[in-house]
């Protein structure tokens, strides 16, 4: 995508370009989501954390009690506040249109 968005700043001139019509949330169509950084930080380390958050609390609540036959009250909730932390970010991120 190589035409300018609407609100996107003019990358001859550094100066803003035309003021955004509507909503300026950066939408899939952005530019920003074409970056390297950003692809790399979307399709790498956000499903990798989901994937340890998962396997933290499958770990804690279901394997180690099925396994070793002993409950660990405080790492179950310590798991379950960073899963809350994390999934709570990411719904955040879906009501603001932003993920």
């Amino acid at each position: 995508m190589s035409e300018t968005m609407p609100g996107d700043p003019d990358r001859t001139t550094g100066a803003a370009a035309t003021p955004a019509a509507g909503s300026a949330i950066n939408m899939p169509d952005h530019w920003i989501r074409e970056q390297a950084w950003y692809q790399a930080f979307v399709r790498l380390a956000r499903p990798t954390l989901d994937w340890i958050t998962n396997a933290t609390v499958a770990w804690t609540m279901i394997l180690q009690p099925l396994l070793f036959g002993r409950f660990d009250i405080t790492a179950a909730g310590m798991s379950l506040a960073w899963a809350g932390t994390v999934y709570g970010f990411k719904f955040a991120e879906k009501i603001k249109g932003v993920a």
